[in-house]
């Protein structure tokens, strides 16, 4: 009978180290998990400020000065003499 306590408390004391270890196993997790997020989350940023870029370079090149410009500079296009409305 003296052995039930012993063992009792054996198994208790087992019970909290496997926890301890588990929580310290799902604390590192969860860092690795938030370094990760924060990784992402960067190279969103990252890609949204490029994308942004984009639109704005895009707007100025589809302006219609610039187009009007590179049609005559760089294409010899020039806007007609005569305009002749045709109708289907």
């Amino acid at each position: 009978m003296k052995w039930l306590p012993v063992t009792s408390l054996l198994i208790v004391l087992g019970a909290a180290v496997a926890s301890g270890v588990q929580v310290a196993r799902q604390a590192h997790e969860l860092r690795q998990l938030h370094a990760a997020l924060q990784a992402v989350q960067h190279r969103q940023d990252e890609l949204m400020s490029e994308y942004t870029r984009l639109l704005l370079e895009r707007s100025a090149l589809s302006a219609y000065q610039n187009i009007e410009r590179v049609a005559g500079t760089e294409l010899s296009m020039t806007f007609p003499e005569q305009v002749e409305r045709i109708v289907p």
